[in-house]
């Protein structure tokens, strides 16, 4: 048991996006099939197989000394309240994905 959690379901068809949590607040939005810089490279790394999105979260925070994740689904989990809320997340910054890999 943990407690209440805030997640962001994306829905069945959001291939290639990922709500990144700052702790427990979601911060940035990626989605590779956008154009800007940043998720453009994102797009490829993961696309060349050099990273995964787990690895470049995790180089991240080593370097920047943020604690992100990715959110993810409990394995069990109890729905209390649900919510319908329009976000505005800013991708990744461009300086901390330049040099990853």
């Amino acid at each position: 048991m943990t407690g209440i959690k805030k997640l962001i379901d994306l829905g069945d068809q959001s291939y290639g996006e990922w709500i990144v949590y700052d702790r427990t607040i979601p911060k940035y939005h990626i989605n590779i099939f956008e154009k800007d810089d940043s998720n453009a490279l994102v797009h490829e790394l993961i696309s060349n197989k050099t990273e995964t999105i787990e690895s470049i979260i995790k180089k991240v925070n080593v370097r920047q000394g943020t604690s992100l994740t990715i959110g993810g689904q409990s394995f069990f989990e109890i729905l209390k309240k649900e919510e319908s809320v329009d976000l505005e997340l800013a991708p990744l910054p461009i300086n901390w994905i330049k040099n990853i890999s």
